[in-house]
């Protein structure tokens, strides 16, 4: 028997920010860093949040005033922000975030 799976989708918001950790270190000399932090956020989302029972046991983001927002921590530094629509089987990744850059911003 397969194991379940959500569908993974990421927000405009969330490509956006894969952008910017991109730009950030091509800016300062490091393309190359940036290139690999964009494939490995992406791949990290949407292999670990894709599996049913790791996505459900992120942990509540304590640090956002958006309802229903979980967070896995990846590279010790970067946090995935996303909710579940279980009911679609889906999860939706609303930020990329540094966790050195404070509280999450929804703007």
């Amino acid at each position: 028997m397969g194991e379940a799976r959500f569908e993974v989708v990421l927000t405009e918001r969330a490509w956006s920010d894969l952008d910017e950790i991109d730009t950030y270190w091509t800016e300062r000399g490091e393309a190359w860093r940036g290139q690999k932090y964009f494939d490995d956020l992406h791949t990290a989302a949407l292999r670990d949040l894709g599996d049913t029972a790791n996505a459900c046991r992120g942990r509540t983001a304590r640090d956002c005033d958006f309802a229903g927002v979980q967070e896995l921590l990846v590279f010790g530094t970067y946090r995935i922000l996303y909710q579940i629509d279980s009911a679609l089987a889906r999860v939706e990744i609303l930020h990329f975030w540094h966790a050195h850059r404070g509280p999450p911003r929804f703007d």
